[in-house]
């Protein structure tokens, strides 16, 4: 199963995973089912993701949309998201009121070494 690189945030609630719609689309509906309510967009690569296909990308569209729907952050993962016109971005970002945070990918253990531990149990 394969899901999108996006999940959209309200009030410590997922309310929008990305699907074949693409980033930008997932945050206009998120917008549509919270009415209004700040959002936090997540933009992350998938556990296992082969970077030379597929890469997470944010662009100055996404932050036009952001800006509409009403979002106040976007959390990426460092050093593994393109930030396209990235000086533009920030000071569209800045003027709308959304912080930019990277953080670091979190580690994910390979399927074989955690299929091996539930084994054990």
């Amino acid at each position: 199963m394969d899901v999108g690189q996006t999940v959209v945030i309200a009030d410590r609630a997922c309310v929008a995973v990305e699907a074949m719609e693409g980033t930008d689309e997932t945050i206009a509906r998120a917008a549509r089912i919270t009415g209004g309510k700040p959002l936090v967009v997540v933009k992350v690569s998938k556990p296992g993701q082969d970077m030379r296909f597929d890469v997470p990308v944010v662009g100055l569209p996404t932050i036009e949309q952001m800006r509409g729907a009403g979002a106040t952050a976007l959390a990426v993962d460092a050093g593994r998201t393109l930030l396209f016109d990235r000086a533009k971005l920030i000071e569209l970002a800045d003027g709308g009121g959304i912080a930019i945070q990277a953080f670091p990918p979190l580690a994910v253990p390979e399927l074989n070494s955690v299929s091996k531990v539930m084994n054990k149990e």
